[in-house]
């Protein structure tokens, strides 16, 4: 049976043939003999792409869409992500790490939270004009030539030039009023937390005691605190994320039903598929035809 996988940064590597070593972070050139594979999957990493040349097919979350250069593509680890050739050949330029490599020394531990562009589905193409992607290049640029030269503060340099990017990016979404802001001292310890959680065991577990447990503060605590920072509750965020997950598998057309069913731990099919239309209004039959 096939699960989507979660790939560490290590198996990346191996993927994409690039030798990192154990470092936190790599570099990858993509050209003319570019390696896309269409699995859906997940990273332990996160990732900054600079598509220079090209285009290419992008799926995130629910979200398909066709990705022209110039562009940035942004995507954190609880993304599910298929990346796809089109006919016009892709030019591409990436940067994964993992937050333990970008949040060394930093006294913010939520610091990642405050960009929605990586999580967002709708947020993680950004289509460039000429002035941002002059930008984007020139610290792309200073990337390789660290690399290259193996500089002997490379990591530092590297973690430098990656919150340039990032500020950068979340700067060109401010411009366009799409991104909220999301300053860091209105985020929860809690709430990061409760999200780092759910996403490790929603398939597993759907009771809202369960995650207030292991939080250890009571169930109405968990909800009323998620529900004031977030509009939702605890319980409509592990609805959702197992909602997010059934659709994505659902879209595989090696899975039945029954298989989906398994995989999120439902009791049998009939309540996976009463769960799934009481949220969707649709059955996972219906669903899938609609979907595909």
């Amino acid at each position: 049976m096939k699960k989507i996988s979660t790939y560490s940064i290590q198996h990346q590597q191996k993927i994409f043939n690039v030798s990192g070593g154990n470092k936190d972070y790599f570099f990858l050139e993509l050209g003319s003999h570019s390696l896309f594979y269409p699995e859906p999957r997940r990273s332990e990493a996160y990732s900054i792409s600079f598509l220079k040349e090209g285009e290419i097919l992008l799926q995130a979350g629910l979200v398909t869409q066709v990705v022209k250069a110039p562009a940035v593509i942004t995507l954190g680890p609880t993304v599910v992500r298929t990346i796809t050739e089109t006919d016009i050949q892709p030019v591409m330029e990436i940067i994964f790490f993992t937050d333990d490599y970008l949040l060394a020394n930093r006294t913010n531990v939520f610091y990642l939270m405050e960009f929605d562009f990586f999580e967002d589905e709708d947020l993680h193409a950004f289509a460039l004009n000429k002035t941002q992607s002059k930008k984007i290049n020139r610290l792309f640029k200073m990337i390789r030539e660290a690399l290259a030269a193996h500089h002997l503060h490379e990591p530092e340099i590297l973690r430098s030039c990656i919150n340039l990017l990032i500020y950068e990016i979340n700067a060109f979404h401010k411009l366009q009023d799409i991104v909220k802001p999301s300053p860091a001292e209105t985020i929860s310890p809690l709430l990061v937390n409760f999200k780092q959680l759910l996403y490790k065991e929603f398939s597993r577990e759907r009771s809202v005691a369960f995650y207030a447990g292991k939080l250890n503060i009571t169930p109405k605590h968990l909800s009323d605190l998620l529900k004031k920072q977030t509009g939702k509750t605890a319980g409509e965020w592990i609805d959702e994320a197992i909602i997010l997950e059934s659709k994505v598998l659902l879209q595989n057309k090696e899975l039945s039903v029954s298989e989906v069913s398994e995989q999120l731990n439902f009791s049998d099919q009939s309540v996976f598929g009463k769960f799934f239309r009481t949220h969707t209004t649709l059955t996972p039959l219906q669903y899938r035809k609609t979907a595909l």
